[in-house]
């Protein structure tokens, strides 16, 4: 979960789960004149909603870090044992691939990409690669995409979406969604300058696919205001695209206690949040 500062008396929590929902939602609006449409549209809508949704598992009783405090999304692989992460995702993975494998075949690369720097994608991203664990969790998710191939290939739905150019481009679109997805979730208001890390306002200067034959271009996000941001150039359908997701306050303390945690964090105050996205 993300984990932002609210006032002096409380933190606001978002859900890992609520910004794979806002990931979808970018998804499910991408594309007009300047940016081609996301191809094939259903399945990658759905990676993109689904990319974090393992998370599930822990977010319905989360715990706290080693200091007491809530455990924020950044470096999460470390605060929740390695274990426990690679678990999230080899079960969100096997879930979304019993409804569509295209679509899981982008939550294994966004999973891998995590561990590796976005497969060169994220340079600025940590590289566990030598762990052991991490080493057994990226071949495993090579080899069952490596079997779900051709299986795609001989699908008239996914045929001519799944040469290695397109796959290429969709898993970046993937890295594009989620990014985009944390700079919008992880501060509040949207003009707050509390957090240091995650994705900066040029999406870590993520290369961003436009439409075949054309350059990649570099996303801006201006925010203007607590509420609205600017984005150059603009790649969805309508604007504003108005983003609305809910956050919960804990107060902003150590707990020394799972139990004094799991009562503030079930029963906080629910913030709700909208933020709108314009165009130029």
């Amino acid at each position: 979960m993300m984990v932002c500062p609210y006032n002096d008396a409380n933190l606001l929590l978002i859900l890992q789960t609520d910004h794979s929902r806002i990931a979808g939602m970018l998804a499910a609006h991408w594309g007009n004149e300047q940016f081609a449409k996301l191809r094939p549209y259903t399945s990658m809508v759905l990676a993109a909603q689904e990319h974090d949704s393992g998370w599930w598992d822990w977010e319905i009783k989360p715990f706290v870090n080693e200091q007491g405090y809530p455990s924020d999304y950044i470096g999460s692989i470390k605060h929740l044992g390695q274990g426990v992460w690679l678990d999230l995702y080899r079960r969100a993975i096997e879930r979304v691939a019993a409804r569509d494998l295209y679509a899981a075949y982008y939550v294994s690369m966004h999973g891998e990409a995590l561990l590796t720097q976005g497969m060169g994608l994220l340079p600025s991203m940590p590289d566990y690669r030598n762990d052991p664990a991490v080493q057994n969790f990226i071949a495993e998710q090579k080899a069952r995409r490596a079997e779900w191939l051709p299986e795609l290939r001989g699908n008239e739905a996914f045929k001519n979406v799944s040469d290695d150019e397109h796959l290429w481009t969709n898993f970046n679109m993937m890295e594009v969604f989620d990014q985009f997805a944390q700079f919008v979730c992880n501060r509040y208001p949207f003009n707050s300058g509390a957090r240091k890390n995650g994705p900066s306002n040029t999406l870590s200067n993520l290369p961003v696919p436009v439409a075949p034959g054309k350059p990649d271009v570099t996303l801006t996000i201006d925010v203007q205001t607590e509420t609205q941001a600017v984005v150059r150039p603009f790649p969805f359908n309508v604007s504003p695209l108005r983003l609305s997701f809910e956050g919960r306050l804990v107060p902003n303390r150590a707990f020394t206690e799972p139990e004094d945690f799991l009562q503030k964090f079930y029963g906080g105050e629910r913030i709700a949040i909208n933020y709108d996205l314009i165009e130029p």
